[in-house]
């Protein structure tokens, strides 16, 4: 899992802060009030830049600083930013590993697979249009993930030119990539109120498709 550059900036600053506001007094607190607060602001920051980072609840990372940040620490708060500043440290070694992706990857293959079961549902109701248009949306956003993950830029890209990219690279084959296509085409038509362009089989192949996408690249 890559770290955006401005995030990781923000990571190192707070890391270089915590080595300052870590210091305490010749009794080991401290050293004045104005310090707490710091070292309190300090914390809410690096929370915020971890849950930005790990955005499942479940996250080690997240559990430990979530538990880091509630805990009493008084007039030893400046431990608390040491701790925290190495939690940080190790967050960026993993990062940098690719130990966070499938975690991250996982995460969001739970709430894709939630939306999908909506699609679902409103396919057995027979409303086609809703069901084009979450199914349509999980699949962009899906197959947007896949490329990133694969170091293929999809910013402003259309969907049909990711389609071929990731065939070009042997990603998807011939024959997947014709069904992306159809996908494709109910995100664009759905996304559009065109509902007259696509039909229930279309729909219920995006979901089949986004399904496997999912499965195949992002969960597990």
């Amino acid at each position: 899992m890559a770290i955006e550059d401005r995030i990781r900036n923000r990571i190192e600053d707070l890391i270089r802060e915590s080595d300052r506001l870590s210091v305490g007094d010749d009794h080991g607190q401290c050293v004045d009030e104005r310090r707490r607060g710091e070292c309190s602001a300090w914390l809410t920051s690096a929370q915020n830049v971890v849950h930005i980072i790990c955005q499942s609840p479940i996250s080690p990372y997240r559990q430990k600083v979530d538990a880091t940040v509630t805990k009493q620490w008084g007039y030893v708060i400046h431990e608390g930013v040491a701790e925290f500043g190495a939690v940080l440290r190790s967050l960026l070694w993993d990062a940098d590993a690719g130990l966070l992706a499938s975690v991250a990857d996982q995460a969001r293959a739970e709430t894709f697979d939630d939306f999908l079961d909506h699609a679902d549902a409103y396919v057995a109701e027979s409303r086609k249009n809703e069901a084009g248009v979450i199914a349509g949306v999980v699949f962009e956003d899906s197959l947007r993930r896949v490329c990133r993950k694969q170091s293929i830029a999809e910013k402003n890209v259309k969907l049909d030119q990711l389609i071929s990219e990731l065939t070009s690279k042997a990603h998807l084959s011939a024959v997947k990539a014709k069904r992306a296509r159809v996908a494709a085409h109910v995100r664009t038509k759905a996304s559009h109120a065109q509902w007259d362009e696509f039909d229930m089989m279309d729909v219920e192949a995006t979901i089949a498709f986004t399904r496997e996408l999912i499965a195949s690249n992002l969960d597990g």
